[in-house]
């Protein structure tokens, strides 16, 4: 029997699950939205994490804003915890009014969001109560 490799998660003080990540070797904290469709990166941190633009720009909606501008990256380097996970395209959103909204609540900002197409693509299984990612 195969055992399957996992990356710890955290809560944060709004109760939302995030992981450590390094994005073409930059750490990001990602937060775990397994509603979101697409992972996606803070447009403001394209440079930071050194990602190129792949294609024109877009409309994208989220769950508290209206259309907004997205843009899809060309895949890049993704690592959670120890493990490499090849590479992912991210769409570049403004994450500002998230991060606003966490740093109200008491938490530290994020990078970016892993989103379903990941989960998918990577068949991972989230352990609520051991706070595991199961790859």
């Amino acid at each position: 029997m195969k055992i399957r490799p996992f990356v710890s998660l955290q809560f944060t003080k709004t109760r939302h699950l995030i992981c450590r990540a390094r994005i073409n070797n930059v750490c990001a904290n990602l937060l775990i939205d397994t509603g979101a469709s697409n992972s996606c990166i803070n447009s403001n941190l394209r440079e930071n994490f050194q990602l190129h633009i792949e294609g024109n720009s877009f409309d994208a909606a989220g769950a508290n804003q209206e259309k907004m501008e997205a843009f899809m990256t060309r895949k890049c380097e993704l690592r959670l915890g120890r493990h490499d996970l090849g590479k992912l395209g991210f769409i570049l959103l403004d994450l500002t009014h998230v991060n606003r909204t966490l740093c109200t609540q008491g938490a530290k900002p994020i990078e970016g969001i892993l989103g379903a197409d990941f989960f998918k693509k990577n068949k991972t299984i989230i352990d609520y109560s051991s706070l595991k990612l199961w790859l």
